[in-house]
């Protein structure tokens, strides 16, 4: 009797440990949506990140001959970071004529979103141009540009200009944004000379930032960063052919992605063109969600709200080999590289928990990230670039026959995430 007396207290004595081992476990699991991070923000980390420093070859990027061959003598200079050419004729003055819709993107270009007029070519290596929208200028300038976005149909003037006379067309738009109202690539065949883009192939390249070796590289550098908040995002524009905003509800399941702006739940920061967001330097990861998922199209989103934060990107948009030659090796994250959000979310706490984090900024002792977008008051290069490929590509006369063979979202872009 006294055995099964014995036996029965056993039992309950495991029983009751058990229990309470499972209580403890549901008690102390994470719960992602639970823990309000918002109320843990009194410590601040400072992570000094050893640089490894394997000098890079010119051509880091990985470019094939290919490639190389599509590069405008301005986009090697950009791009290979080759030496400019001598300028044949230094005394030389050249006139650009923005058609039409040149005051539309004045805010931008020439006032970097501040309250005065900044001069386009005070950082310019090449500073003989100016700029005028008087229209009699459509037969003494030297280039025409035509800003796609705000085109209709029926907006062209008629040509007739002298022969060397350069027309360009300009859109930082992906191929799905590239006209504002109803219109075609169609209307356009047979009439530009050169390209002005974000992409690395145009005649002007004009992209949202770059990646630049360092002249002297450094061996380390120290990071201020908090390690109890580590994901955000922020954007005004709550739609997107890519379904981004779906992505982000997905992933919120199971890691906590603080949202800003008006499509968040934090209205703090507007952070739109004109007002930075501060707080989102404090993250450890951002979601660079572009509109689109197109060829090089990578935004302000990436260049300023990560890697100007010192944040690490999470990129939506181009595929992987597309970010692979704008962007530092080894600095960023790709959904394309994670079957579900959940996935995604798993390898970020993983990264957190085991510091593993640091490795995604040694690129930084070799390389530096350049914003030339004028977003949030830094610098645009538009003007510059097209004064530059004035003074330094060839002008051989050529024409865009087919625009749809050089840009279209047939050609340059790719399915939602959920929808391959």
């Amino acid at each position: 009797m006294a055995v099964v007396i014995s036996q029965r207290k056993w039992f309950i004595l495991l029983a009751t440990a058990t229990t309470t081992t499972i209580l403890l476990m549901l008690i102390n699991k994470p719960n992602f949506q639970a823990i309000d991070y918002h109320e843990q923000r009194s410590t601040l980390f400072l992570e000094k990140i050893t640089l490894k420093n394997e000098k890079p070859g010119k051509n880091w990027r990985g470019l094939t001959e290919t490639e190389i061959s599509k590069l405008s003598v301005l986009g090697r200079i950009l791009y290979l970071e080759e030496e400019p050419p001598q300028i044949a004729d230094p005394k030389r003055n050249y006139q650009i004529f923005v058609w039409k819709y040149g005051k539309t993107i004045e805010n931008r270009h020439l006032k970097q979103y501040g309250n005065q007029f900044v001069n386009p070519f005070s950082d310019c290596p090449v500073q003989n141009c100016h700029i005028t929208y008087n229209e009699t200028a459509l037969k003494t300038a030297d280039i025409v540009i035509f800003h796609m976005h705000r085109m209709k149909p029926g907006d062209l003037p008629k040509r007739t200009s002298h022969e060397s006379q350069i027309w360009a067309f300009l859109t930082d738009e992906s191929p799905h944004h590239t006209f504002l109202s109803a219109n075609n690539l169609t209307n356009y065949n047979g009439v530009f000379n050169w390209s002005m883009t974000y992409r690395m192939d145009a005649d002007i390249p004009v992209p949202y930032g770059r990646t630049i070796l360092r002249k002297t590289p450094i061996e380390q550098d120290s990071i201020l960063k908090r390690r109890d908040v580590l994901v955000a995002i922020m954007g005004s524009n709550c739609g997107g052919t890519n379904k981004r905003w779906e992505y982000v509800k997905e992933l919120q399941k199971h890691i906590v992605v603080d949202t800003y702006g008006g499509c968040g739940s934090i209205k703090t920061c507007p952070g739109h063109f004109k007002k930075d967001c501060p707080q989102l330097g404090e993250y450890l990861f951002y979601l660079s969600f572009e509109n689109s998922n197109c060829d090089e199209y990578v935004t302000e989103k990436l260049w300023w709200n990560a890697f100007e934060k010192n944040s690490i990107p999470i990129v939506m948009g181009a595929p992987v080999a597309s970010y692979r030659k704008l962007l530092p090796p080894h600095s960023f994250l790709h959904v394309e590289d994670y079957a579900r959000p959940k996935d995604l979310a798993q390898h970020i706490l993983y990264l957190n928990k085991t510091g593993k984090f640091r490795n995604y900024h040694k690129w930084k002792g070799d390389f530096e990230v350049l914003n030339e977008h004028a977003y949030f008051q830094s610098k645009s290069y538009h003007y510059c670039r097209v004064c530059e490929a004035l003074n330094y590509n060839q002008k051989h006369k050529k024409v865009y026959q087919d625009l749809s063979q050089f840009w279209g979202i047939t050609r340059d872009c790719y399915p939602a995430w959920n929808a391959r």
